[in-house]
């Protein structure tokens, strides 16, 4: 092995510990809370869309766990959705709303996701939507 794979090891190695750190505080209680969710429907199909027009999908997420939920971001696979959020901790037992507005950028089939990084056991939950864009 050379130098080079070993120096490549130490700096994983080194991200791995700082990650660690950064998630345990001293006493061993992790410093994020996790929750549970449901969300009434993950995956949404918008059917036919005119290629000249915005389309809104709405997901409601419920808090079903023992801590507020937290919805640091959301993450979309294309420019053409954009996700509107609540910034604010959702109480437990009270429903959070995504909103992504899809804008088409071109004609026929379309999948597309979003990635809602959050308090959950996994880190994100994946919302889907998909439809055809036709000229109308």
């Amino acid at each position: 092995m050379n130098k080079s794979f070993f120096l490549i090891l130490l700096f994983l190695l080194c991200c791995f510990i700082t990650l660690l750190i950064s998630v345990f505080v001293p006493d061993g209680k992790k410093v994020i809370n996790i929750t549970t969710i449901i969300i009434e429907n993950d995956s949404l199909c918008l059917g036919k869309l005119d290629y000249h027009s915005k389309q809104l999908a709405s997901f409601k997420i419920k808090n079903t766990g023992n801590e507020p939920l937290v919805i640091h971001t959301v993450y979309t696979s294309c420019g053409c959705t954009v996700a509107k959020y609540d910034k604010q901790p959702i109480a437990i037992g009270d429903f959070a709303t995504v909103i992504l507005e899809y804008k088409p950028n071109s004609l026929g089939y379309f999948s597309k996701t979003a990635d809602v990084i959050c308090n959950v056991p996994e880190g994100f939950v994946r919302l889907k939507i998909s439809g055809e864009v036709v000229e109308k």
